[in-house]
Formats: structure tokens, C-alpha cells, sequence
């Protein structure tokens, strides 16, 4: 049980508590045919060509970004360019409707013959434009502060990590999407998610040796949250499943859902297929007892077992069909019944949750200690 008045985490502070604020590299749209940014004072720089250009007033430049009309595919960079920078003296650039705080990058998408747009743009910033997307930019200050900690924790790991850490031809740190956390707009900022970013400015949380690692979260966890080992494969320091019943009475209902036999059958083979390096040799499937506790699911094809995550049936199946991975599955008349719990991948901070325990009147770092317990607190800058 979570101790009403306690506070698990030890505040460390460093050198690097003083050090300058980090810019974050965010990938806001992809291929886009033609770029129209808008601003005051604007400042041009095309970095192909070193050189730069200052416009007084308002402005409006656009970009052609199919180059294909006056290159030959063999004369196109085969990597992303970085092309363009936009930027103004008033800190905000626009964007078709949307306004964002920073600098507007144009790269090169050559495989498409594309632009991708970027934001570059200072991480307390960046935040107090993600706490309205990512949770409600109305819900309780201490909601939001947990859930900033978490954000900024997931966007320094990347930017340490490095553009490219995963793939060596990208030109920015992480995606405003669902992929890794869907970032806001100037018009996304509320007084209360610029108190959270201001009251937390520059912690992250570190696992139990101090190196930093993602801090991962969820829409609803639906009973209990998975450690990332139990959804993605791969082990991250620190990480414990903790049971929760504070986002049981609010969002997504449990629900349950139908899939015939044939249908698991092909998704399965896919499964093994993908993650596995297997396959499938047979139709008559036997699915093993499954309970809530188990991450994985067992089922037998003719009469050999297959032991698969989850999560990577989910993957495959898509959130419509399994819009958690904490769920159960039984079989019945070559029907196979899924019954489920939550919303989204269950890992760390469950952010309906997070929202119950606020009201409550715990503050962030209670909320903080009770899904990640293991963790701590960390002054970065």
C-alpha cells in the first residue's frame, strides 16, 4: 500500500545540477511535399548552402520539398539532409494553424522525395507543451508533475543516447507520436502544466546504480503495470510490476472481444514468425490455462508448444482488438474470448492513476516512488 506522508526517494544533487538546459530535436511531421512557415522578423539559414537571411517583419516563406521536378533520383542525397532553419526573435514560429516555440527544421527525406519537420526546442518548454497531450492540462499540478518527470526522464535519455542511436540516418532525438511521446503546441500550454514544468525543472528519475534510463508511461494500467522485459523483450534497470487499483473506477471500462480460431491461428504464425524465427505446422490449437499474472500465453498447435508474449500478439492484433496487454484468454467452441483490463503498453507510470493518487493528495514524488520504486530522483541540470 501506498503510506500517506512518506516519500521513498532520495534527492540527489550534482555538478551537472547547474548545467545549461538541453535542447530536445523533435520530429513533428514526415513527408510533406511542400513546407509554409509563417513568423515575425524571421531568420532563414539554408545550411546546404551557408547562408542566411534576415526578413523584417511578417513573413511567409515556402518550401518545395519534391525535389525530383529538377534532380535525376541519382543526383538526390541517399541520407537526410539537414536543409533549413527557421527561426524568430519573438520565440514562435508557425505551422499551418500551430504555433511552436524554438526552431522549424527542414530534413531531407530522400527515400520519398519529402521533407520531414522538426522543432528544436528548449526541454522545459517542450514539456510544459506535452503535459496536455500526454494526460490534461487542467488535471491536478501534482498529476502533471509526475507525469513531467517522466517525460523529461524519456526525452534526456534519448538526447544522451544520441540523433541516431537506433538508426544512423535520423536527425532528431524522438517522434511526436505514440511511438515515443506525443508532443503540444504554444497553444497546448495552460498555467498549471507551466507550474509543473517549472516545479520540477531539470529532475529526471536514474535506476538504483544513478545511470539514467527511460521512464516509460501508460494511459491505464488496468490492475497492475508490467515491467519492460515482460512487454518489449529488453531489460531496463530498476523496474519492478507494482499492483494498482487507483485507475479502476475512471477511462476505458474492462472489455472483451471474440477472435476465431483461424484468425488467432494466422496471427500466431505471424508471431513466431517475427519475433520467434518459428512457425506454425498445424490448425488444431489447445490454449493452456491463462490467468491476469501470466505475460505470456501458452497454446499448443498439434503437439508442440508455443510459449509468445502478449504484448507482441498485441502488436500484431493492434490496440482495437487488444487495447492492453493485460488481459486473459480462453477458448471455447473454436472461438477463442478475450477478457481485458487497461489501456495502453502497462509499463511505469499509469497516468489514470497517477490522477487518482493526486486527488488523494499525494504529491509527485509519492506518485513517482509507487510506480517507480526503485528509482530515483535526480537533479540534471
Amino acid at each position: 500500500m501506498l503510506k500517506t506522508g512518506s516519500c521513498f526517494f532520495l534527492l540527489l544533487f550534482s555538478a551537472s545540477s547547474y548545467a545549461a538546459v538541453p535542447s530536445v530535436k523533435v520530429l513533428i511531421a514526415k513527408s510533406l511535399k511542400r513546407v509554409v512557415v509563417e513568423g515575425m522578423d524571421l531568420e532563414k539559414t539554408i545550411h546546404t548552402q551557408h547562408k542566411k537571411q534576415q526578413y523584417s517583419g511578417r513573413k511567409t516563406i515556402a518550401f518545395n520539398c519534391n525535389p525530383s521536378a529538377s534532380k535525376t533520383k541519382s543526383q538526390m542525397p541517399k541520407n537526410p539532409l539537414l536543409v533549413a532553419s527557421l527561426s524568430s526573435p519573438t520565440g514562435l514560429v508557425s505551422w499551418g494553424k500551430h504555433k511552436y516555440q524554438g526552431e522549424l527544421q527542414l530534413l531531407t527525406n530522400p527515400g520519398q522525395e519529402s521533407c520531414d519537420l522538426v522543432n528544436l526546442i528548449p526541454m522545459e518548454n517542450y514539456i510544459t507543451t506535452l503535459l496536455s497531450k500526454e494526460m490534461n492540462g487542467t488535471w491536478p499540478v501534482e498529476a502533471l508533475k509526475a507525469q513531467a518527470v517522466a517525460a523529461r526522464t524519456y526525452a534526456y535519455d534519448r538526447i544522451k543516447k544520441g540523433m541516431g542511436f537506433d538508426n544512423p540516418d535520423k536527425l532528431y532525438h524522438l517522434e511526436s507520436s505514440e511511438k515515443d511521446q506525443v508532443s503540444g503546441t504554444f497553444h497546448d500550454i495552460t498555467q498549471k502544466t507551466l507550474q509543473a514544468s517549472r516545479e520540477t525543472s531539470g529532475m529526471i528519475l536514474v535506476g538504483p546504480s544513478g545511470k539514467i534510463a527511460p521512464a516509460f508511461f501508460h494511459s491505464k494500467c488496468g490492475g497492475k503495470t508490467f515491467r519492460p522485459d515482460q512487454v518489449w523483450g529488453g531489460v531496463e534497470e530498476g523496474y519492478r510490476s507494482v499492483n494498482c487499483t487507483f485507475c479502476q473506477k475512471t477511462g476505458m471500462k474492462d472489455w472483451n472481444y471474440q477472435i476465431k480460431g483461424q484468425k488467432l491461428t494466422s496471427m500466431v504464425d505471424q508471431v513466431l514468425k517475427r519475433y520467434y524465427a518459428d512457425e506454425i505446422q498445424g490448425t488444431d490449437v489447445k490454449l493452456m490455462p491463462d490467468s491476469l499474472a501470466n505475460s505470456e500465453l501458452r497454446m499448443y498447435v498439434g503437439d508442440r508448444l508455443h510459449i509468445i508474449k502478449k504484448s507482441y500478439l498485441r502488436n500484431l492484433a493492434g490496440r482495437e482488438l487488444l487495447p492492453s496487454n493485460n488481459f486473459i484468454m480462453s477458448m471455447k467452441n473454436n472461438e477463442f474470448m478475450v477478457k481485458g483490463q487497461g489501456y495502453g503498453h502497462g509499463v511505469g507510470l499509469c497516468q489514470l492513476g497517477a490522477l487518482e493518487l493526486a486527488k488523494r493528495g499525494y504529491d509527485y514524488r509519492q506518485i513517482l516512488s509507487f510506480y517507480f520504486p526503485r528509482h530515483q530522483l535526480k537533479k540534471a541540470y
